[in-house]
This record gives C-alpha cells, structure tokens and sequence, in this order.
C-alpha cells in the first residue's frame, strides 16, 4: 500500500487542493483511494461537502481504533476531519508512542488492496504532521513559488532529517514536490522549479485556476468537469508514478 502524505508546514500554498485534486483524478483513473484529513481545520472534508460531527477521526486516534471510513465516490472513501483534532493534539503530546497514532489506526482500517491513501497534513509541524509522516511511505511536498517558501521547504527537509535520525520512520522519503499556483509568465516559478531540482524532483507545476479554487471551497470537486488545473494534476501522477516505480 502506498502511502503519500501531502506536507509543507506552511499554509496556504495548496496541500488541500492537491490532496482532493490527486484523489480525485486517481478515482477517476480507476485506481482505489482513501484520503485522510489529519487537519483539524477539515478543509479536504468539506471540499467534498462532508463533516465529522461525532469527532470519530479523534476518537479513533485516541482509543487507537481503525479510523472512519466514508464513501464519497465511486473508488474514492474519506476519513473526514472537525475540530476535535485541535484539543486532542494537546492530549496526544502526553501519550507514549505518539508519533505512531495514525500508522496504528491505519493499519487496523479495512481498505481494499490496492488502495493508495493520501493524507492531507496540518500546516504545522506538531504531533498531527509528525502522525502523517510517521504513517506515510513517500512525502510530496508542496509550494508556492516565492522566497518565503524556500525558507519553509528548508526547515521541513531539516523536520524530515529529525525524524528519521530519531528512527520514526527512518525509510521516508520525499518522492517530489509540486509547486501550485503558477501565473503565467512569472519568471519565480522558473527560479524556485530551479532550485528545488537541485534537491528533489519536480513532479509539475500547477496552474493557477478560479474554477478549481471555487471548486474546493463550496464543495463541488466532484462535478467539476474541465479544469486546466486538473490536467496538470494528471500529468503530476504520470511523474510520481515514475519515481515511485523508481524506488
């Protein structure tokens, strides 16, 4: 099973998008996808107009129970976020063995084999994104080309070189990252895609689109249709199958 945790400790530069985008087109392929939004904002949940009212995701983490699954389309289920997450991430700092909740919840979780889970990770870099990355088998990250989001891949890869110093999950690895919200002609996104070649591979770069953003915020990504956006999702796949082949 792999296991792909969408990540960057900064918000807003399109995790959520891509995480739904990625399922989305995946199901669409025929591929079986479960996503997880491990951000107690449950921004992935409602792209897809769901909730978790009962906080099932938090009492699941908590008792280390198989976690909630929901069908939300055909070959695609969600394990929907609420609130809930944010006071339970300061009970969970206390708990033995915290880092490894979620990989504990997922692997008592019934999915079909063969099923690919994507996570979508909090913008943060405390015990819900340490969960998603202890749980995970690849990382993509993923940025918005500027300054300030070089800085915070920097401080992410020195999270990631932590965490598998310390043994959390010492066989992680980044399969890629993929920088969204790219304006046309903007010679940054050239510089950054640049940049980060040097360190890892560029999976795509992801246009900036209205429809796609309108999409994920009222809960209509299912039915969108034609989206330039979503063809530069899908080219994304083709590269990260290829390095994940490649591992």
């Amino acid at each position: 099973m792999k296991i792909i945790a969408i990540a960057n400790q900064k918000g807003g530069v399109g995790k959520t998008t891509t995480a739904a985008a990625l399922g989305t087109v995946l199901s669409q392929q025929g591929r079986g996808v479960h996503l997880i939004d491990m951000d107690p904002q449950a921004s992935l949940t409602s792209t897809f107009g769901k909730n978790d009212a009962d906080g099932l995701l938090y009492q699941a983490l908590a008792s280390r129970g198989p976690l909630p699954v929901v069908e939300i389309a055909d070959r695609l289920t969600l394990t929907p976020s609420s609130i809930d997450l944010a006071s339970g991430e300061m009970r969970f700092v206390a708990q033995a063995g915290r880092e490894y909740l979620l990989r504990t919840c997922l692997q008592k979780t019934s999915l079909p084999a063969g099923t690919t889970v994507i996570i979508d990770s909090p913008p943060s870099l405390g015990v819900l994104s340490t969960n998603t990355l202890a749980a995970a088998t690849a990382v993509v990250i993923v940025l918005q080309p500027g300054g300030y989001e070089m800085r915070a891949l920097a401080r992410f890869i020195e999270v990631m070189d932590e965490l598998k110093d310390l043994g959390v999950n010492p066989t992680l690895a980044v399969a890629g990252v993929i920088l969204t919200n790219c304006q046309h002609r903007r010679r940054i996104n050239d510089q950054v895609a640049q940049e980060v070649s040097r360190i890892y591979p560029v999976l795509g770069r992801i246009r900036a689109e209205a429809d796609l953003m309108y999409a994920t915020t009222d809960g209509t990504m299912l039915s969108l249709k034609k989206s330039n956006a979503l063809d530069d999702y899908r080219g994304v796949i083709t590269k990260l199958e290829e390095v994940l082949h490649g591992d």
